[in-house]
């Protein structure tokens, strides 16, 4: 992705051509889209408005999120907005982290490339606190009049508000998608007669999804088989893996980490602010961690999010802890093996009884203090977060953030995943926001894989980072904001 600024005669900063990477419809696309033309930018389709304000027409807005399904169906339904607005969309992504490089460097240099940014919820504090982003609320009430009836900023699901948006007593944001993570399961082989009796011969209860972490350890270590054995009555053409899991240098390990770690009752940070990165139950969740990697594929230690996607779809693990907007590529039947057989449960316990957590994984739509008009990128915002929009990204397989998409009942019907999202949701618990986040998750990132390669104890790897991470923060222990 090729970016270029340059200012005017008179200081005035302008863009041009975006060379790679941009996926949303511009103008001529827009124009085409809304059947019109006109001198002044792009035209508006009165018959489409629906209430939406025209008033900035011709604005164009530059907007980056992160390469996924929910970026690409906005980019498709973009010129929908065009139409009702006049206000042109280029939509560009990039993958997590070189995301996060992008915007801290336009944000940093207030180069102003980007109107609106979709950033991971937890780099709120690193982007607010140095004053690169709009405040919503005010942008909210200034343009309740120029929104249309179809847009209800309270049918957002209040958790993901928020972790996505608030920071410091204020809000700086509205939620881009409903990322949380639960247990995906092959509910085929758990239902099935053969399997079942086996499982419950040798470890003494019936097999089913599991609700605790020694279940889930359990369920790895039976559904482990080599090529040539017997599953669910075939005989097996390649190794079986009883868990697929991320354990590679990377966000992906520590996001990982973080469901085990809380379950087990420790983590990054305590309800007091306080680092607990060493405690005996991060530690213990690490251990345990580390021994599932017993029954996932080789080579787990480079493995993030894709290839635990990657070995779901083609059948080659029985379980995994992933995120929920990974459950429409398991639906999929042009990438997927394994299309109806999948089951979707929550993050599993430490012991029976124990309140089940998810993990956020949601992101934020922003508004750059540097972008070229905050009302109309607030109403793309609006426009995005919209019922109808809503509905079209869970209908197209993205991940919608409102309660009436969730429960729409046709989307209910059709998305064996949704019931479980929304539960997910209701329970999952933040990662730390603070400004420091970035730094800390590096260190994490290197410690977590440290341990899961074996070149140090999960003790030892966790004392370095607790160690580390207290060197950053300094005298902000214990933190306030997090």
């Amino acid at each position: 992705m090729y970016l270029f600024s340059r200012t005017d005669s008179i200081g005035r900063r302008t863009r041009t051509v975006r060379t790679l990477g941009t996926i949303g419809l511009t103008a001529a696309a827009a124009l085409a889209f809304a059947g019109c033309s006109g001198g002044g930018g792009a035209a508006v389709d009165p018959d489409a408005a629906d209430g939406w304000s025209q008033e900035f027409a011709g604005t164009e807005l530059n907007v980056l999120a992160e390469a996924t399904l929910n970026s690409d169906i906005l980019a498709e339904l973009a010129p929908e907005f065009t139409a009702k607005t006049g206000i042109e969309v280029n939509i560009e992504t990039a993958p997590f982290a070189q995301l996060v490089q992008s915007v801290t460097l336009d944000f940093s240099t207030a180069q102003g490339d980007y109107d609106v940014v979709s950033i991971p919820y937890d780099y709120l504090g690193a982007y607010a606190g140095s004053d690169y982003l709009e405040e919503i609320t005010p942008l909210i009430d200034a343009n309740a009049d120029r929104v249309g009836d179809d847009y209800d900023p309270d049918d957002i699901i209040p958790g993901l508000w928020q972790t996505a948006a608030e920071w410091d007593g204020k809000s700086y944001g509205m939620p881009s998608n409903s990322a949380v993570t639960m247990m995906i399961y092959r509910a085929d082989l758990f239902e099935n007669a053969d399997e079942k009796a086996a499982f419950a011969a040798e470890y003494g209860y019936e097999l089913a999804p599991a609700e605790t972490w020694e279940q889930y350890r359990d369920i790895a270590e039976f559904f482990t088989r080599d090529a040539g054995e017997t599953l669910a009555g075939e005989t097996l053409t390649q190794p079986m893996y009883g868990v697929t899991l991320a354990g590679k240098r990377h966000e992906a390990s520590v996001f990982e980490w973080m469901n085990y770690a809380d379950a087990f009752g420790g983590g990054v940070v305590d309800e007091n602010g306080e680092l607990v990165i060493d405690s005996a139950a991060s530690v213990e969740s690490l251990d345990y961690m580390k021994s599932l990697g017993e029954f996932a594929p080789p080579g787990f230690t480079s493995a993030t999010w894709d290839e635990v996607t990657a070995n779901l779809q083609q059948g080659l693990a029985a379980q995994a802890i992933s995120w929920g907007d990974t459950a429409g590529a398991m639906e999929d039947e042009s990438q997927s093996a394994v299309v109806g057989k999948m089951g979707y449960g929550d993050i599993p316990v430490a012991a029976e009884g124990d309140e089940h957590h998810a993990l956020h994984g949601a992101w934020t739509y922003t508004i750059s203090t540097q972008a070229v008009d905050a009302d109309a990128a607030y109403l793309f915002i609006a426009w995005a977060l919209s019922a109808p929009v809503q509905k079209q990204i869970g209908e197209m397989g993205g991940v919608p953030a409102t309660r009436a998409a969730f429960e729409d009942t046709d989307l209910v019907a059709a998305l064996p995943s949704w019931p479980q999202q929304l539960s997910s949701l209701e329970n999952a618990l933040a990662r730390p926001r603070n400004a420091e986040w970035p730094q800390m998750l590096d260190q994490l990132a290197l410690q977590v894989s440290t341990a899961l390669v074996g070149d140090e104890t999960a003790e030892k790897a966790l004392n370095g980072a607790q160690t580390e991470i207290e060197g950053i923060l300094g005298d902000k222990l214990p933190l306030q904001e997090f």
